[in-house]
Parts: structure tokens; C-alpha cells; sequence
């Protein structure tokens, strides 16, 4: 049975407009993508082959948007008005509601936003199914295509949940939302620097270097399997660290 305090919560994330005006125009986006791509013009002008990117393949061409860029730009405006605009009001670290704890809160509020997380990216394949079911109907059912896909929204959903765990403690350590949006911007940087530098050692140890590079790397292949134990560890490292910090940083907060 859900805890109290994070139904409310829940109750409180779904509140936020954000999340439908975002999703609304990710439709749009994705509905006019599907058929836009499929004129001659679009594939000159993107230097794309529609029989590469379409149909079955469609879906996982679209994911690299939202985990790319989208996704996490958006996830850090929701939960920077979910955190920071709570802290600013003083009512995201008020103790005693209903006998809880404020750490006891801190981690419904956490549950929630990995939670959501997850969940986000599951609306994402939806909505890239729906547009390109709507475009090529049938075709785009191709069983190895699917498991191929599915398995990368699933890695992808345990990379954006570290990533809101991320932007969380920032949130808890800045408390402020302009510096959490620019060093989550500072990140993007960095990520892209990594990813794409020959640094080795440091790309193994970074949380964004295993999504980039099953997205990119291995696009419309199946993933490596040897490389997926250590690159989810990693992932759920950062996690696990977000996490802790976020709590001991809530224990010390002045309130």
C-alpha cells in the first residue's frame, strides 16, 4: 500500500501543468516528425534515409531527443519547481506533518521523482509508438526491432532516474533554481565533452557515457552485452550517491 505522504506527493507532481504541456507538445512534435521525414526535401535537408530511420526503427531514433537534451531539460524544470519553489515557499522542509520526519519526507519526495522519471520515459515510447503506428501502421511491429528498443527505453529509464536524483541534490544543496538549471547545463557540457573525447578511464566511470554510447554508437543494433553489468553499476552508483547526499544534506540544513 502507497505511503500517505507519498500519494500526496504524487498527487502533488501530476499537478504541475508542466508535465501536459510538455507531453502535448512532444505528441506534436513526434506526429509531424513521422511524416515530415518521409518527404524527399526533409530526407535531403536532414541527410537522413527514411528507410534507415523509419517505421520499426522510428521509435529509437526519436528516444535520443528526450534522453539527449529534452528529457533532462525538462525534468529539471519539474523538479526544480517541485523542490525549489517548495523550499522558497518553507513549506519543502516543514517537520511534524502528521508525526513524519523531515527525512522521511525528503525520501517520498525522491521516491516520486525517480518514479516519475521512469515513467516519463515510458510515455515517451508510447507516444513515439502511437506517431509511428500512425505513419506506417503495422510495419512498425517488427519483433527484433521492439525487444532491441525496449530494452534501450529500460537502460534509458535507469539513466534519467540517477539524472533526477542528481538534479535533486541539487536542488537540496543550492536551493536555489537558476544555479541548479545552469550547472545541469554545465553537465550537458561535460557530458557531451566526455563522450565524445579518447579519454578512456574517464569515459568508464561516467554516468552519461554508456546511455550516449548505446544510443549512438550501437543505433538500431543490439546492445553489448558485456558492457551492460558495469555500465547499470555505474549508473546506480551515482545514484546511490545522489541519494545519501540528499539526506545528509537535509539533516544539516539551518531551517
Amino acid at each position: 500500500m502507497m505511503h500517505p505522504l507519498t500519494k500526496l506527493y504524487v498527487q502533488k507532481m501530476f499537478r504541475q501543468k508542466l508535465i501536459y504541456i510538455f507531453f502535448t507538445c512532444f505528441f506534436t512534435a513526434s506526429f509531424f516528425y513521422a511524416f515530415l521525414i518521409s518527404t524527399p526535401q526533409m530526407e535531403e535537408l536532414l541527410n537522413i534515409n527514411i528507410e534507415v530511420v523509419g517505421r520499426g526503427n522510428f521509435p529509437e531514433f526519436m528516444m535520443r531527443f528526450y534522453v539527449g537534451t529534452v528529457g533532462i531539460l525538462f525534468n529539471v524544470f519539474l523538479l526544480t519547481l517541485y523542490i525549489c519553489e517548495e523550499d522558497r515557499t518553507k513549506i519543502l522542509y516543514q517537520p511534524l506533518l502528521h508525526g513524519e520526519s523531515r527525512s522521511r519526507m525528503i525520501r517520498s519526495k525522491i521516491c516520486v521523482a525517480v518514479s516519475m522519471s521512469m515513467i516519463f520515459v515510458l510515455l515517451t515510447a508510447i507516444i513515439n509508438y502511437v506517431t509511428a503506428f500512425m505513419r506506417w501502421g503495422y510495419e512498425i511491429f517488427e519483433r527484433t526491432a521492439i525487444i532491441r528498443t525496449a530494452g534501450k527505453y529500460l537502460v534509458c529509464g535507469i539513466y534519467m532516474s540517477c539524472v533526477a536524483l542528481g538534479i535533486i541534490t541539487l536542488c537540496i544543496c543550492t536551493r536555489n533554481t537558476w544555479k541548479t538549471i545552469f550547472v545541469v547545463i554545465i553537465y550537458m557540457l561535460i557530458n557531451s565533452f566526455i563522450c565524445n573525447t579518447s579519454i578512456l578511464f574517464l569515459q568508464k566511470i561516467w554516468i552519461g557515457y554508456y546511455p550516449n554510447r548505446w544510443m549512438f554508437s550501437y543505433e538500431y543494433q543490439g546492445m553489448p552485452l558485456k558492457e551492460m553489468p558495469w555500465g547499470i553499476c555505474v549508473m546506480a552508483a551515482y545514484g546511490i550517491f545522489f541519494y545519501q547526499i540528499s539526506l545528509c544534506r537535509t539533516r544539516k540544513i539551518d531551517f
